[in-house]
């Protein structure tokens, strides 16, 4: 079937009837009649029944159904792009962000490069570390937002900032109001988190150096649904502090570890990028902006009594 044969298709389907479809697609009800027979003639079967002025679907009609709306969906999705590349009045720039920075760097950098060119426009995706690669590699993004850097000649990666690990709370913790040990986690109620990205990696292995054993209550696939739960005091959680720092971290206890490694955070790009001049300033921006967010969660912090 062809794509005007499956959208005649689609559309006398769902609306039951030759003169709904016509008018759904602001077309005559003979050419609707006319595609739709072709469109049988071709197949070799029915795709309706004809019984009193009604068209009933066939068997073979609801199976196909189920295929044509994915199809006319991505030809939705697909005009949608037309029609949003049409109306840019700038550039476009398409991001890859992990989850645990979509909801502060991710954002930050958007208003940011909105703030130095109002007429650039985005596309945000939430990838997580093991995906970064192919969508460089595949252009699906511009710049991907990691904690670690890709090992491959095609792809460069730029340093554009460090962080350190935070301990999350639903009550307030024995000790320093500004930083603890992680010999705190040592026997608590924990909720883990189920990623194996790098933070998850060196997360698991630091505590397994350094024997703390904490008493793993609840399993989150994401830091965002983690921080949900230590709300509820489930548990303790720990979490980057961009993600301990979001919004999501608003009205908990929130602890720097004294003495656990940090890690960084890169901007990741192809190397040779077909639009250097629009990828380099967004490099640039993501360093100021991981450096602002940064000092807003210094801020944030409690001090020493």
């Amino acid at each position: 079937m062809r794509l005007r044969q499956i959208e005649i298709f689609y559309h006398v389907y769902r609306t039951g009837s030759i003169s709904a479809a016509a008018r759904d697609l602001n077309v005559s009800q003979p050419s609707v009649s006319k595609v739709l027979r072709h469109a049988e003639d071709r197949l070799g079967f029915a795709l309706f029944m004809r019984r009193k002025g009604r068209l009933i679907p066939t068997a073979a009609a609801d199976e196909l159904f189920v295929e044509a709306e994915d199809i006319y969906a991505r030809l939705s999705t697909f005009n949608r792009s037309l029609e949003n590349m049409r109306s840019r009045k700038g550039g476009h720039l398409r991001l890859g962000v992990l989850p645990s920075l979509s909801l502060s760097v991710g954002p930050e950098l958007v208003a940011h490069l909105r703030d130095q060119d109002p007429d650039l426009s985005f596309e945000l995706t939430t990838l997580h570390s093991v995906e970064i690669e192919a969508a460089l590699r595949e252009k699906r993004v511009d710049m991907c937002i990691g904690f670690e850097p890709v090992d491959d000649p095609r792809i460069q990666n730029h340093h554009v900032g460090d962080g350190r690990m935070v301990i999350v709370s639903g009550q307030p913790l024995a000790g320093s109001p500004a930083e603890v040990s992680e010999q705190v986690l040592h026997g608590a109620e924990m909720i883990g988190i189920s990623e194996s990205g790098p933070l998850g990696t060196m997360i698991r292995q630091q505590l397994d150096d350094r024997g703390i054993v904490p008493q793993e209550v609840a399993t989150a696939h994401t830091y965002h649904v983690a921080l949900s739960l230590v709300r509820k005091e489930v548990g303790l959680a720990l979490t980057d502090q961009f993600t301990a720092y979001s919004h999501l971290g608003a009205g908990l206890q929130r602890y720097l570890l004294s003495d656990f490694p940090g890690y960084s955070i890169y901007a990741i790009t192809l190397a040779d990028h077909p639009d250097e001049g629009k990828v380099a300033p967004a490099v640039d921006a993501l360093r100021e902006v991981v450096a602002r967010v940064a000092e807003g969660i210094r801020s944030l912090q409690p001090r020493e009594p």
